[in-house]
């Protein structure tokens, strides 16, 4: 027959035990534990990046892996492995809320940055037209995607450089590690690529 009084002891000591086990976790072993669970981090992180832009999910992936980590550690603080044995349902469904607060967060409290991604393309574009009204030829947001998704994400860069920061091809090539000449039938190449996704 069970001793209830082990029971009781339990009771009183389950909490202070599983945290004090979770602090050790947490200072000796988070690398083993991303490690660990890193597969199914990385699988959350691209379901969720395929339905974002592509220049967006460029630009935020690295800060979305993060965060998916960060708050895959959050999650194991408040974990109860007595209620429910498998950490990863709550985890997975935290980890997918942070994701979504980072883009509402950026694109809502800091409206220039996504007011970056939405007219880097339609720039790039502009400054590689003749008449300075065809601005009026970029109406939507469908037409700045597709432009945007167009390029690679290095070729937009090399455009971006040029066309808006005013960097000449060998400033370009030098920190790119590429030569001036690549850099400059990059350049072309891509805003011919614009051209058409524009049309």
């Amino acid at each position: 027959m069970p001793d209830k009084s082990v029971d009781l002891v339990w009771d009183k000591i389950a909490e202070k035990v599983l945290n004090n086990i979770k602090v050790q976790l947490l200072k000796y072993h988070v690398a083993e534990i991303l490690n660990y669970f890193n597969p199914s981090l990385m699988k959350v992180v691209k379901r969720y990046v395929r339905h974002l832009p592509r220049h967006v999910a460029e630009s935020e992936g690295d800060d979305l892996t993060t965060i998916a980590q960060l708050e895959f550690l959050e999650t194991l603080k408040v974990w109860n492995p007595i209620q429910n044995s498998n950490i990863w349902p709550l985890a997975q469904a935290r980890i997918i809320g942070a994701m979504k607060d980072h883009i509402r967060y950026i694109s809502k409290s800091d409206p220039s940055r996504f007011y970056e991604w939405m007219t880097d393309a339609a720039h790039i574009y502009v400054m590689s037209q003749d008449r300075a009204d065809f601005k009026v030829q970029v109406e939507t947001g469908i037409q700045l995607n597709t432009a945007m998704d167009a390029l690679s994400y290095r070729d937009r860069k090399i455009v971006i450089a040029h066309t808006k920061d005013d960097q000449t091809f060998k400033e370009i090539g030098d920190r790119l590690g590429i030569s001036e000449s690549q850099v400059s039938r990059i350049y072309k190449k891509s805003i011919e690529t614009m051209k058409k996704a524009m049309k």
